[in-house]
């Protein structure tokens, strides 16, 4: 499991008072998608048979995205099941009492409204704390306020991550900046709107503006690398079934999916693989500019940026922001349109894979952009629209942006589990680096 207190940002507690056409289940995995990072099951109404089926679909579904599942309140339950940890009260169970019950292993939050129940329950070993209502609510009528100066003392005498709950919306989450909370806790903000995946995606992108104004604004010491096709340009219909199509002009039939097979490839590395798996009469340079041929006319002429993603560009140019762009495309191959674009204005640096003999599989061409660009992988965000580049990159340290290509064949969630931010287009983008929320 990835650092708590980062997976605490948004934390969503279900609620099925709000269920309508959807279930419960639903309504969850759509705030999942949205950029819910933390669920808590509390159905106060449920008997205990139907509270544990909804527990353990729950649980699976949350362990589908990898997001941590807890439940409120029922220790037993939550050991039966064997959920990722429980949240407890003040009136429930001891915390010193629930880890003996669960183990070491075990997640256990603990609410609290002072600086004493705070301290007490870290001592105890809880390993975050639920600290509310923080603004008036009506979901759980018996929370006692918490005013923001006694909030940010709670965080200031505790070393385990905070979390608010209480009343919190999108319109109000950025009054608990420098509050030192680690994220927010809600309801009704996510299960009584309309749109659950949009909500939750609106209140994440707010609470990171909020709570972490430096992941979010990037300063002349952060650097950006770029892939090229399919992050910038627009470009992979024109790169499927290339290779397909050469082989088809050589009068031989492909394998079943060969695209995928060659991926995750350099050019270089593609073209060996169908010397030497069709048996093919030519050097890898020869298959290499007859696969070149099929799409050069296209970067010459054909292919565009992705909507706005210049206008990006041109911000970051602006902010001084030093770039990269690294791709596995051989450069004579995209220099007409980089020409043509006037893309080469914008980058620093720009490495290819075939001239670093690497691909993407493995992190040697962001190192080494990194490297140029003299920033750390920690400092340095990776552009990417591919799955297995984002976990490659991700993996090295960087702070990675999926770019939403059509071409994906890869599930939202998956991407999203090595993407530090998904975007579904660069107005997105723009709003969550550029412009202010």
């Amino acid at each position: 499991m990835k650092n708590l207190a980062e997976s605490l940002l948004l934390y969503a507690v279900t609620d099925r008072h709000w269920t309508t056409e959807k279930s419960l289940l639903e309504q969850t995995e759509d705030a999942i998608q949205g950029g819910a990072t933390f669920v808590q099951i509390r159905e106060k109404d449920l008997d205990e048979k139907n509270f544990e089926q909804e527990a353990l679909e729950l649980k699976a579904l949350c362990k589908k995205y990898s997001v941590p599942f807890v439940v409120n309140d029922n220790v037993l339950l939550a050991k039966k099941i064997d959920a990722d940890g429980v949240h407890v009260g003040q009136n429930d169970m001891k915390t010193d009492e629930v880890r003996k019950i669960l183990g070491p292993d075990k997640i256990i939050g603990v609410s609290a409204q002072t600086v004493e129940e705070a301290i007490l329950a870290e001592q105890n070993g809880a390993d975050y704390l639920g600290v509310g209502a923080v603004f008036p609510t009506g979901t759980k009528t018996d929370a006692i306020d918490v005013p923001l100066e006694e909030l940010k003392k709670i965080c200031k005498a505790v070393k385990i991550p905070v979390v608010a709950i209480g009343g919190i919306t999108k319109e109000n989450v950025k009054e608990l900046a420098f509050s030192g909370i680690k994220g927010i806790a809600v309801i009704s903000a996510l299960y009584a709107q309309k749109d659950i995946k949009k909500a939750a995606e609106e209140l994440k992108d707010r609470t990171i503006k909020a709570l972490f104004p430096e992941k979010c604004e990037l300063s002349s010491s952060d650097a950006v690398i770029f892939d090229l096709d399919g992050t910038i340009l627009d470009s992979m219909p024109y790169w499927e079934n290339t290779a397909e199509k050469y082989l088809e002009k050589l009068g031989i039939t492909p394998e079943p999916e060969l695209g995928k097979k060659l991926l995750n490839k350099s050019l270089k590395r593609g073209a060996e693989y169908l010397r030497e798996t069709y048996h093919l009469d030519k050097t890898d340079d020869e298959i290499l500019a007859g696969i070149k041929d099929i799409v050069s006319e296209a970067y010459e002429s054909i292919i565009q940026p992705k909507d706005e993603a210049i206008k990006f560009l041109h911000e970051l140019k602006a902010r001084g922001i030093k770039t990269a762009l690294a791709t596995a495309t051989d450069r004579n191959m995209f220099q007409p349109a980089f020409t043509r674009l006037g893309l080469s204005t914008y980058f620093d640096y720009v490495l290819t894979c075939s001239e670093y003999d690497t691909s993407k599989i493995e992190p040697k061409i962001y190192l080494k952009a990194a490297e140029l660009l003299g920033t750390k992988p920690k400092n340095t965000w990776i552009f990417e629209d591919a799955f297995y580049a984002l976990r490659t990159a991700s993996n090295a340290g960087f702070k990675t942006a999926c770019i939403y290509d059509k071409s994906a064949e890869e599930p939202v969630e998956k991407l999203q589990k090595h993407s530090s931010k998904y975007f579904h287009n660069y107005k997105e983008v723009l709003d969550f680096f550029i412009n202010k929320a």
